[in-house]
């Protein structure tokens, strides 16, 4: 990977901004963190690309934001063109977002050498349009602590006053995550590497199974990436999908692996939700926004406890689930209505309230014995919500910043002790907030 950064201070690096529309004294927008690297292009080989952030100092929004790239040789002859977009942190371009005055967005340009020499100086020109400024943020409850922005995908409770999560790509494995810790207390995050990040080593991944081709036996460490390897919150045993999306457990060292459920090679798992029971998960399926959620649930030491998959119904939202992991929270829809369901292994199905039911995207239920969280829509906003299931009451804690957009996705987790409720979401207005919620919903 070549720095341009340090070629900056060697080779005098130029970074050109401009903006159509309007005409401007000075550049709104300006290419930073610039770096030239490479990437699959999809047919076994590579491709340039130029990659950094966009940082709007100006005033106002900007919308429709591309960029242009122009490479030089040391004889200041152009050599390569490319053109690129912001993107997400999976590498997404986001074309219908507006970056707002202050904040920076990564962005990705592939570009071509059509000449023969070595790189020695990048042009960004970066081009985009006035947008309207942003709504309005919805009014949100004093119960309700902003406690970091970006893209936080990942976390895990260390006790009820501290945790870790992690920003980055929601289809990244976790070493690929940028982890930090947060301490309730002194209010303050550190970054850290996780725990379990030195637990994986290539003999881990050859022991285990994670990077063999099953039709071959060979070893390739690139499956490795698309594995959803975890290390459970409160088990021994790691859990991973193979190259066929088989899912198994093994070792901490990658020893004594065992199958979980296999046939999977036509699903597209996102994701493990663990229970509060102690190695206890449930793994969901889907594919693009809006289509039905798939999932069953086991424990690491192989047991299936809700399955096979395709033996329960598919859920309209992803699934929340009970402590012993024999029951699921799922979002169905009955005829003309719509609602939240307990359904187990053996067909047993009790509805607990009706509502309109919010997509795929949206935090999963979470299960606190007889108490219910459900995050959805509720009057152009997120919302939480409680259901209590020993006396059947539904009440609406506070509103929500969460802002999902079809790209984007949000996630849920309880403090052990059931005080606090994190929330996140990634893409572009991703964050991380905490709720208290002790003593909101009755017991």
């Amino acid at each position: 990977m070549i720095s341009v950064r340090s070629l900056f201070l060697s080779l005098c690096l130029c970074l050109c901004a401009a903006l159509t529309g309007s005409a401007q004294q000075l550049p709104r927008l300006a290419a930073i963190d610039i770096e030239i690297t490479t990437q699959p292009d999809g047919f076994a080989g590579e491709t340039r690309v130029v990659t950094g952030e966009i940082f709007n100092h100006g005033s106002e929004p900007y919308s429709k934001i591309t960029i242009s790239i122009a490479a030089y040789d040391s004889a200041d002859s152009l050599i390569g063109e490319g053109f690129g977009f912001l993107v997400d942190a999976c590498g997404t371009a986001l074309l219908e977002f507006d970056l707002s005055p202050g904040l920076t967005q990564s962005f990705s340009a592939p570009f071509e050498l059509f000449a023969e020499g070595e790189v020695a100086r990048i042009q960004a020109t970066v081009a985009g349009e006035a947008a309207d400024p942003p709504a309005r943020q919805p009014l949100v409850a004093p119960a309700v602590t902003h406690i970091a922005s970006g893209e936080v995908v990942m976390l895990e409770w260390l006790d009820e006053t501290s945790l870790i999560y992690a920003v980055g790509c929601d289809e990244a494995v976790f070493t690929e995550l940028e982890w930090r810790r947060y301490d309730l207390n002194d209010e303050r995050s550190q970054d850290i590497s996780h725990p379990d990040a030195a637990r994986v080593s290539p003999a881990m991944l050859e022991r285990s199974g994670v990077a063999m081709i099953t039709q071959s036996g060979a070893y390739d460490p690139q499956l490795y990436y698309s594995s959803r390897l975890t290390f459970p919150p409160s088990a021994r045993r790691v859990v991973f999908q193979n190259d066929l999306h088989t899912i198994f457990s093994a070792e901490p060292d990658g020893s004594f692996p065992r199958l979980i459920h296999d046939k999977l090679h036509q699903r597209s798992l996102r994701g493990f939700n663990w229970s509060r029971g102690e190695g206890i998960f449930l793994a969901y399926y889907f594919g693009a926004f809006g289509e039905p959620v798939h999932y069953f649930s086991a424990d690491v030491d192989g047991r299936v406890l809700m399955g096979p998959l395709d033996a329960l119904p598919p859920s309209e939202t992803v699934p929340g689930l009970t402590d012993d992991g024999r029951s699921a929270i799922v979002g169905l829809r009955q005829g003309e209505t719509s609602g939240y369901y307990l359904i187990n292994s053996y067909g047993g199905r009790e509805r607990l309230f009706e509502a309109d039911l919010p997509g795929n995207n949206y935090p999963a239920p979470v299960v606190d014995g007889q108490l219910v969280y459900v995050i959805r829509p509720i009057d152009d906003g997120a919302a939480l919500q409680c259901f209590n299931r020993r006396t059947g009451g539904l009440q609406r804690i506070t509103n929500l910043p969460l802002r999902l957009v079809r790209e984007s996705r949000g996630f849920a987790w309880l403090s052990p002790g059931g005080t606090r409720l994190a929330v996140a979401s990634n893409g572009t207005a991703g964050g991380l907030w905490l709720v208290d919620v002790a003593g909101a919903c009755g017991a």
